[in-house]
C-alpha cells in the first residue's frame, strides 16, 4: 500500500481506521530524509496498517494540534484514537519494533505513551 500525504482536510479521516501510523516530518530534516524510504517499504509490506505522513513544513497546524515539537515524530492510531508516539529517526527494523507496540499493546502493559515516553 502506498504511503498517504495527510493535509488539514483529509487528516481525521485518513485515521478512522482499525490502524495507523503517521510520520509527521519536515522539508528540512535529514532524520525524515533517513526514515522515508524504510517507511515506505513499510507501507508496501504492511498493507493491513495505513501509513500516513505529515509534512509540518507545508501544514504547521497539524503538527501544533498534535504537539508535535521534534521530527520526525510518529503518532500510531488505533480505531481513530492516538494509542502512543515515538520520535526519532528508523530503520525497517525500528518501524516494525514501534508497529508491533500497536498490533499487540498487551505485550507492553498500560503504557499509553508507548516505549519513547518521558521517563
Amino acid at each position: 500500500m502506498a504511503v498517504i500525504e495527510a493535509t488539514p482536510e483529509n487528516f481525521d479521516q485518513l485515521v478512522q481506521t482499525e490502524y495507523a501510523m503517521v510520520d509527521f516530518y519536515g522539508d528540512h530534516c535529514g532524520a525524515c530524509v533517513f526514515t522515508a524510504p524504510f517507511y515506505r517499504q513499510a507501507a508496501d509490506e504492511m498493507a493491513f496498517v495505513k501509513f500516513i505522513k505529515v509534512n509540518t513544513s507545508a501544514y504547521p497546524e497539524l503538527g501544533k494540534r498534535f504537539d508535535v515539537v521534534g521530527l520526525p515524530t510518529f503518532l500510531y492510531f488505533c480505531d481513530g484514537k492516538e494509542s502512543f508516539r515515538s520520535t526519532g529517526g528508523m530503520d525497517l527494523k525500528g518501524i516494525r519494533e514501534q508497529l508491533s507496540h500497536l498490533l499487540y499493546p498487551s505485550h507492553k502493559g498500560d503504557d499509553k505513551h508507548g516505549p519513547n515516553s518521558a521517563e
